[in-house]
């Protein structure tokens, strides 16, 4: 019997599909960190597909939606009979034996230790050694392959390839197959349902590798690339991907390497870290509905200056703070607001601030640069310019946190968006790794509490709410003006609260004020699930004689709810890795 709650067996491959979609099969290249975890999902999908049958449709699908470069597709080949590796008595390659994370990290100037050249040769020829990167490959049947009698099940595997990684210079020799096998079945089309594709390469080469686009279908629409474009030849590009509608850049891009991306009209999605020594040329992309941008702030505004981009309705921004003023920082980001404000069109803006990234050589890391002369600043008078985009739905901003917010911010922030459906407000708490840094004590960014209520009165369709730690006041429930209707609010997150000294007992109308403003997340915050912290701060004497200094202990009164209203997991990724677009 099948019911609501419980699941009839022919439901399995369902359940399963949804269990198996959160194995990670996606090969990122350019991230060593993920290789042993990408090993662990692939050899768990493989085991599952051969440990019940009813697991094997499933765990294949997934296994081969995303190959971590074409070898798997070559070894298929000869395991089917229709290809043959040719190889000397005494080469040997890893996928002969156990699968290991190595198999996923490319030999990169990355290897442990300090920088030298002679290892990292010596790495790189051990690496290709093992993967059998110099195996020759060949069809090994006379006449069409097409008539072997396992070449549907070839087509079966081909066909679950939506996602595939490809050695662009001086690959390996397995490569070369793929032409060979174009030309033996009349030019069909390897891989149907191939739409992303990820470039890599081992060492700065050159050379264009044979075979690897045969592999790619006309179709293919998605293009991400470790190394920068102007390495690429944009004639070919658009060669192959005539309808290229996404592309994720990982290095910084230039001057010359804008200039290229200028010559793919068709681009809808697009994924950049911006560094220029001079101004951009003009970026027209006129079918551009979104835009990932990463670098420093002027460069950012820049670029949004410069560019044509008449349909952008999405745009995410995070400016790389180093070693400058606080001040010089804070000018910088309003410069760049205001060119965000130019595009009025723009419905979800994402904004982030963060370390500008620290390039490492060898095992030794650089310390984080810290903000100098940090202030207390004024929130809105940082993110003004962009209450002029009247049209936004979903905003969600990381900035420092030498700005502060007030109750009167909320209210014109709420007054420049009604039609808001998501709002995040978080601030980013600096961390010092230098012993000289000092910890700035947590203060209520957010104003006082009372300023939920703007958003009650003045948003009507707002679903998520997120603000950073607020202050709740003893006068703070009276001088609440409640809004007329009930509010449909699903979701408020409010990380801290700081209440006056010693008055946890004010919990009641806290929850009171939250369940009067957004009666539908009152349970979250009824008096039972906000606990209490004490946070203790010490001021040193900087006069006095060694030996002699004396400590003074403040202690402030935070409440905090339990539970998933006390923190937003989607800010808390976004704290770590870089903002993508779900592709």
């Amino acid at each position: 019997m099948t019911t609501a709650t419980r699941r009839s067996l022919a439901d399995l491959p369902d359940i399963l599909y949804n269990v198996f979609h959160h194995f990670d099969v996606h090969a990122m290249w350019y991230d060593d960190n993920r290789s042993a975890a990408l090993c662990d999902s692939r050899r768990s999908l493989a085991m599952a597909a051969r440990t019940c049958r009813a697991f094997a449709d499933p765990a294949l699908k997934m296994l081969w939606s995303s190959l971590p470069d074409d070898q798997p597709l070559a070894d298929l080949l000869c395991t089917l009979g229709i290809a043959a590796r040719k190889r000397h008595s005494g080469d040997q390659s890893l996928h002969d034996g156990e699968d290991k994370p190595q198999r996923y990290r490319l030999p990169t100037n990355n290897i442990g230790g300090y920088y030298r050249p002679g290892a990292i040769d010596a790495y790189e020829r051990r690496w290709k050694r093992a993967r059998g990167y110099d195996v020759n490959y060949s069809i090994s049947i006379p006449g069409d392959p097409r008539t072997h009698a396992h070449w549907d099940r070839f087509v079966e595997y081909a066909s679950r390839v939506r996602a595939v990684a490809l050695f662009i210079f001086e690959g390996p020799k397995w490569s070369r197959l793929w032409d060979e096998l174009q030309d033996a079945t009349g030019g069909i089309t390897i891989l149907p349902m191939l739409y992303t594709v990820t470039f890599c390469e081992v060492r700065y080469r050159r050379t264009v590798t044979p075979g690897i686009f045969a592999l790619i279908p006309p179709s293919a629409g998605k293009l991400r690339l470790p190394l920068p474009p102007s390495r690429l030849d944009s004639s070919m590009i658009r060669t192959y991907f005539p309808h290229i509608r996404y592309m994720d850049v990982q290095p910084e891009c230039g001057v010359e390497d804008v200039r290229m991306l200028a010559g793919f009209p068709t681009l809808r999605c697009l994924s950049i870290s911006v560094s220029f020594a001079v101004p951009s040329p003009n970026l027209s992309l006129p079918v551009l509905g979104t835009l990932v941008m990463e670098g420093s702030w002027p460069n950012l505004t820049t670029l949004l200056n410069s560019a044509h981009l008449p349909s952008l309705h999405t745009l995410s921004v995070t400016g790389w703070e180093g070693e400058d003023n606080a001040s010089k920082l804070a000018m910088d980001a309003i410069q760049c607001f205001h060119a965000i404000s130019r595009y009025k069109s723009i419905t979800n803006l994402s904004i982030y601030t963060t370390y500008t990234p620290q390039h490492q050589y060898g095992c030794v890391e650089d310390d984080i640069p810290e903000v100098q002369g940090t202030f207390d600043g004024d929130l809105l008078d940082t993110m003004r310019p962009l209450l002029s985009l009247r049209s936004l739905r979903y905003l969600a901003t990381r900035l420092p946190d030498y700005l502060v917010g007030t109750e009167s911010d909320l209210s014109l922030m709420a007054d420049a968006w009604p039609d808001l459906v998501e709002l995040h407000l978080v601030i980013w708490v600096y961390q010092g790794w230098s012993r000289a840094y000092i910890p700035r004590p947590e203060r209520p960014y957010g104003g006082r509490l009372e300023g939920i209520a703007h958003f009650a009165r003045k948003c009507p369709r707002l679903r998520v709410l997120h603000l950073p730690a607020m202050e709740l006041a003893e006068e703070s429930l009276g001088a609440v003006e409640f809004p007329s209707e009930t509010h449909s609010l699903c979701t408020l997150i409010i990380e801290k609260v700081l209440f006056p000294h010693g008055r946890a007992d004010l919990a009641g109308q806290m929850s009171e004020l939250v369940r009067r403003v957004f009666p539908r997340v009152a349970s979250a915050f009824a008096q039972d699930q906000i606990g209490f912290e004490k946070e203790e701060f010490y001021f040193s004497d900087d006069d006095s004689e060694p030996g002699e200094e004396e400590e003074e202990e403040e202690e402030e009164t935070w409440g905090f709810v339990k539970g998933a209203s006390g923190r937003c997991d989607d800010c808390t990724k976004h704290m770590w890795l870089r903002w993508r677009v779900a592709w």
